[in-house]
């Protein structure tokens, strides 16, 4: 039988391919199961007031773990319109092979910071990228041509290139690249647009 043992969340801001913003919920469970994690069969996000339900099979859900402790979550989760997150209670709901539940409920009740997301300049011509960020924490982003996460490393200080930050072999496989700003006290964060490296 599953077991949901802590529950981490983040209320994000994202820009759709306009340029206009809105709001998704990156939620990850530590679970464990006396049968196996890989037990586990789906993982469902719920919003009762709201009826918001979201559904994660192995097919898209992300896995991690963190010493002995296996996680599973989504991130981008967003409602149909993209509008705003409804505030409140939510329920991570873990469910294994043979159809046994097990759930915990946590709150959300994050309000964004008034800043700009995190911007990030860069140049072709000699590979080199910068980032104007006021939030607590920045990472920079590296994603292949497919939008698949390459790797995530502080944001530097001063201008550096691909290579300082994310090695050759990541670097030469970056197609496009973003910046993250974060705000832990809040569990808020904001993601800028990506820019294409090549």
């Amino acid at each position: 039988m599953p077991e949901v043992a802590a529950v981490e969340w983040r209320l994000e801001t994202r820009p759709d391919e306009h340029g206009a913003r809105y709001e998704s919920l990156s939620v990850f469970g530590s679970i464990k199961d006396e049968d196996g994690i890989d037990n586990i069969a789906e993982i469902w996000i719920v919003q009762d007031d709201s009826a918001f339900a979201w559904m994660l099979s192995s097919a898209d859900w992300i896995k991690g773990q963190d010493g002995s402790d296996d996680w599973i979550g989504g991130s981008s989760l967003a409602t149909p319109e993209f509008g705003p997150l409804p505030r409140g209670g939510y329920r991570f709901i873990a469910v294994d092979a043979a159809g046994q539940k097990a759930e915990l409920r946590f709150s959300v009740a994050a309000t964004a910071p008034d800043k700009p997301a995190p911007s990030l300049s860069y140049s072709a011509a000699d590979g080199r990228l910068s980032v104007q960020s006021d939030w607590t924490e920045t990472l920079v982003l590296a994603f292949d041509s497919a939008g698949i996460l390459l790797g995530s490393v502080a944001a530097p200080a001063s201008q550096s290139s691909l290579a300082e930050l994310f090695g050759s072999d990541k670097a030469d496989r970056a197609a496009l690249i973003g910046a993250y700003g974060y705000e832990p006290e809040l569990k808020v964060g904001a993601f800028s647009t990506r820019t294409k490296t090549r």
